[in-house]
Parts: structure tokens; sequence; C-alpha cells
């Protein structure tokens, strides 16, 4: 089974026909929206206990694509995507980074953006 969407693409035993990573946590490295990110439910010091935890000895290190994505250096042939994250999230410049690279690398990709929100907030506060 494929752990990742172009790992599947790239060994072929599984087809995706959609992917829809909601507030994905995709880059083992710091970003501005990660780095010094202290809002509830998922933070800096969550998003590095996570990261070590999926990563073990490897998160000083170099990983490859197939761990974190935006580690992936070739997005092209992946399935349609549609993903949201919220203004307040540790993943806002992860995300915006991966449909701009999605957008480049010619798939199709929609983000919605949720200013002020945080993460997980549509189970949390869904009136929200």
């Amino acid at each position: 089974m494929c752990r990742s969407v172009s790992l599947c693409r790239d060994h072929g035993d599984v087809k995706i026909a959609y992917q829809m990573p909601l507030y994905p946590m995709i880059a083992n490295y710091d970003t501005e929206s990660s780095k010094d990110n202290h809002a509830k439910i998922w933070n800096t010091k969550r998003n590095h206990f996570g990261w070590k935890m999926y990563l073990d000895r490897a998160w000083d290190r170099e990983v490859p694509g197939y761990a974190a994505v935006l580690r992936t250096q070739n997005l092209a042939d992946l399935p349609p995507a549609y993903t949201f994250v919220g203004g307040a999230e540790p993943f806002y410049e992860e995300t915006k980074e991966f449909v701009r690279r999605m957008r480049e690398a010619g798939n199709t990709i929609e983000m919605d953006e949720y200013p002020g929100m945080y993460h997980a907030f549509d189970m949390i506060d869904p009136e929200s």
C-alpha cells in the first residue's frame, strides 16, 4: 500500500483518483507559520513532536519526498485535489506552497482559506 500519492504515482500499484489533504502536515521543517506558533490544538511544539514520532532518527536529516510531501521534487501527474487551511494554522504556509507547486506542475487543485482559524477548527467549533 502506498504511503504517499507520489509513491503511488511512481510505482503504479494504486491509482488514486482524488486527494483531499485537509490542513496537511507536509513539511518536516519550520515555515513562517509553523515556527513560534502557539495556536490551540496544533502548534510548533506538537508539530515537532509529531514529526519526530513519524520520522524517528531521520528528524534532523534530509528526508525523502515520500515522507514529507514538500520535499518531493516532482509533483507532476498527481490526481486533482482540494484542501483548506486556517490562517492561524501552523500548516498555513506549507499548504499554500503545496497548492502553488501543484499548480505549477500542471495539476488541478482548489484551496479555501479561513483567516484566523486554527487546526481542526471545523471539528472543534463547527459553527465558526
